[in-house]
C-alpha cells in the first residue's frame, strides 16, 4: 500500500496521459475547433482594473524641485603667504540651500581648518613637552591651538623684528594665563578634604545628569547641542565646571579678605578726578576790535550804544562783527580767568569782567578793542555724595585691588609650585613658537641629540 503523499504525483501524470489520449483522438477523427469561438486580442492597462471615483477627483500637490534637490557645495580655499614664504592655506565648505521658511537660498559656512604647506627641508615640530605643574605636563601644541589665528596673523608683518615682537607677546601672554589657571587649580583640589571631595564628586553626578536631562533628556542629545554650542563633550563640559568652581572658590577664600576699599580711598580717587566731576565753569567771551581809521563811523557806533545800555551782542551786530563778537572760551577758576596766553595787561583788563559786563576800551595806536563777557556755561557736576557714583568708584577700586591681591596670590603660588622654573618654560615657548611660525629653516637648538618630536 502507497503512502498518500506519494500517491499525489501518479494521479498527476494518469491526468496529463488521458488528456494527451483525447487531443490524439480528436486528431484521429479530424475534429477541429469551430470558428465561434475566436477571440479579440486587446491591450489592457491599469484601467482595466479599477473604476474611476465618483464626484469631483482629487487634486494633486507638487513639491517643488528646490526644496527636494540636494543642496549644493562649493570649496573655498584662502592661502595666506608668510613672512618666511611659507603658505598657510585655509579651507571652508560653503553649503547652499533653499530655506522652506523663507524660500530664499541660506548658506553655511564650514570652517575645515588650516593646512600649512612645507618646503623640502623645512622643520615642523609637531609636539614638544615645556614643563609641568603639580606633576600635570604642559605641551606646547595646547598652548599654540589657542592662540594660532592671531599669530599667524602677527606673522604676516613685513618688518620681522615687528612680527617676531608681537608673535613673542602673544606666546607670553597666553602662557601666563596658562599657568596661571593651573596653578590655582592646582592649589584648589590640594585643599579638598576628604569630606569635600565626596561632596564634590555628587555635585558632579547632579551637575552631569542635569547637563543631559536640559538637552533632550538623552546622552546622545546632550553630546551634540554640547558640540554644537560650545565644542565640548558631556565630561568635558563637566570637567570645565569643576576647574571653574573649584577657582572661583580658592579666589573668592584667599583673594576677597584682602580687598578692602574705604572711605578715604573713594574720597582720595574723587580729588584725582575732581576736573571731571566737578568741572569748573566756562565763560565766553567776546571781542569788537575796529581800525580807528577806516572804521571811524563804528566806533562811534560803538560808543553811542554803549551810552545807550544796548548789549555786547546788539552793539557786535551793529557794526558787522562776525558771530556775534564771539572771540574765545576761558575756563573760570576759582573765579578768575586766567589766560596765559595774554599779556598782563590784557589780562588785567578781562580779569574783573563778570557775564554781561562791557570792557573798557583798549586803545592802541591804530585799533580800540572792548571785550565782554557774553554768557557763562556750566557743565554738569556730581557731587561725591552721589550714590551711583559712590557705588562706580567703590567698584572700580575694588577691581582694582582685586587684581593687585591676585596677582600677590598666583606670584605666591609660582614660588611654591614652580620657583625659577616658570622663566625657563616660558623662554622654551617662544623658542618654539619661533622656529614653528617665524624661523622654520632655522636649525633648532639641540637638534643634534634627535628629531623634532
Amino acid at each position: 500500500m502507497l503512502h498518500p503523499i506519494r500517491q499525489r504525483p501518479i494521479d498527476t501524470l494518469c491526468r496529463v496521459f488521458a488528456a494527451i489520449a483525447v487531443l490524439g483522438t480528436m486528431g484521429v477523427l479530424g475534429c477541429t475547433p469551430s470558428p465561434e469561438v475566436e477571440q479579440t486580442v486587446r491591450d489592457v492597462d491599469i484601467s482595466a482594473f479599477s473604476a474611476p471615483p465618483m464626484g469631483p477627483l482629487p487634486e494633486v500637490v507638487a513639491t517643488p524641485m528646490p526644496q527636494v534637490e540636494p543642496p549644493g557645495v562649493t570649496e573655498i580655499e584662502h592661502t595666506v603667504t608668510l613672512a618666511d614664504g611659507t603658505k598657510v592655506i585655509r579651507k571652508e565648505e560653503v553649503v547652499t540651500a533653499v530655506d522652506p521658511a523663507t524660500a530664499e537660498d541660506d548658506s553655511l559656512f564650514i570652517d575645515q581648518g588650516n593646512q600649512r604647506t612645507l618646503r623640502v627641508g623645512q622643520r615642523w615640530l609637531v609636539e614638544s613637552l615645556i614643563g609641568q605643574i603639580n606633576g600635570r605636563p604642559i605641551f606646547a601644541e595646547e598652548i599654540f591651538k589657542q592662540i594660532e589665528a592671531a599669530v599667524l596673523l602677527a606673522s604676516q608683518d613685513p618688518n620681522p623684528e615687528s612680527a617676531r615682537t608681537q608673535v613673542d607677546a602673544l606666546v607670553r601672554r597666553a602662557f601666563r594665563q596658562q599657568v596661571e589657571s593651573e596653578l590655582i587649580l592646582a592649589e584648589a583640589e590640594s585643599r579638598l578634604s576628604p569630606e569635600m571631595k565626596v561632596g564634590l564628586l555628587s555635585w558632579l553626578r547632579d551637575l552631569q545628569e542635569t547637563t543631559i536631562a536640559e538637552r533632550g533628556g538623552n546622552r546622545a542629545s546632550a553630546e551634540e547641542a554640547l558640540r554644537d554650542e560650545m565644542q565640548m563633550s558631556v565630561e568635558e563640559f563637566v570637567t570645565f565646571r569643576k576647574n571653574a568652581e573649584l577657582t572661583r572658590d580658592i579666589l573668592r577664600r584667599k583673594v576677597e579678605p584682602r580687598v578692602v576699599v574705604s572711605w578715604r580711598d573713594v574720597e582720595r580717587l574723587y580729588r584725582q578726578r575732581h576736573a571731571a566731576y566737578q568741572p569748573d565753569p566756562i565763560y565766553r567771551l567776546g571781542r569788537i576790535r575796529l581800525a580807528k581809521e577806516q572804521q571811524a563811523d563804528k566806533i562811534e557806533t560803538v560808543k553811542r550804544m554803549m551810552a545807550e545800555k544796548k548789549t555786547f551782542t546788539e552793539i557786535a551786530d551793529a557794526v558787522g562783527i562776525p558771530e556775534h563778537g564771539m572771540w574765545r572760551a576761558v575756563t573760570v577758576t576759582d573765579g578768575k580767568m586766567m589766560i596765559a596766553d595774554m599779556t598782563n595787561d590784557l589780562q588785567k583788563l578781562i580779569a574783573p569782567l563778570q557775564p554781561g559786563m562791557i570792557s573798557e576800551p583798549l586803545d592802541a595806536r591804530t585799533s580800540m578793542t572792548w571785550f565782554a563777557v557774553i554768557s557763562k556755561e556750566t557743565p554738569a557736576q556730581m557731587s561725591i555724595y552721589d550714590t551711583d557714583l559712590q557705588l562706580s568708584l567703590r567698584g572700580e577700586l575694588q577691581g582694582t585691588q582685586e587684581r593687585i591681591e591676585q596677582a600677590r596670590y598666583i606670584q605666591s603660588l609660582q614660588k611654591r609650585w614652580l620657583g625659577a622654573s616658570i622663566s625657563k618654560m616660558e623662554i622654551r615657548l617662544v623658542q618654539i613658537a619661533r622656529e614653528r611660525y617665524l624661523d622654520p629653516l632655522r636649525p633648532m637648538k639641540g637638534a643634534q641629540q634627535g628629531p623634532a618630536r
